[in-house]
């Protein structure tokens, strides 16, 4: 399967889902005029390399990094993301290890809170991380 690049635009982030690496990432900021246009070849890459998990064994026992850090998320993005994770916890299920880590700005509590909070509403078992970060590089 190809990896899928998005290229960043100032309303929309940069995504980065790559089966070769296993280094998955959505960075920037995130407020597309049509959220649903934007996420949907997003889920439906992950489903479909969930369905070449299923049908590969050899993928089983790998374990995926998947980092995602905002600098704003508005809250149709946040739905997303919430049925984004409860994607990734089929993958779970199937065998794949899943390190999630959240970023967030030093002083943004809030998206600090979304964190946590993204965690919870999804159900995630996903080992995961939530922590500052200075450089979204």
């Amino acid at each position: 399967m190809e990896k899928l690049y998005i290229k960043p635009r100032k309303d929309s982030p940069e995504v980065i889902l790559d089966p070769v690496s296993h280094n998955f990432s959505i960075i920037g900021v995130s407020h597309p005029e049509n959220v649903t246009q934007f996420y949907e070849p997003v889920m439906g890459w992950l489903s479909k390399y969930l369905e070449e998990i299923k049908s590969s064994p050899a993928i089983i026992g790998k374990e995926i990094h998947f980092r995602m850090f905002f600098k704003y998320v508005n809250s149709a993005t946040y739905k997303y993301l919430i049925n984004l994770m409860q994607l990734i916890n089929e993958y779970i299920i199937v065998g794949i290890k899943v390190s999630f880590i959240w970023n967030y700005e030093p002083e943004d509590d809030d998206m600090k809170e979304a964190g946590y909070e993204l965690m919870e509403y999804s159900g995630t078992k996903s080992n995961y991380t939530i922590e500052a970060c200075y450089d979204p590089i």
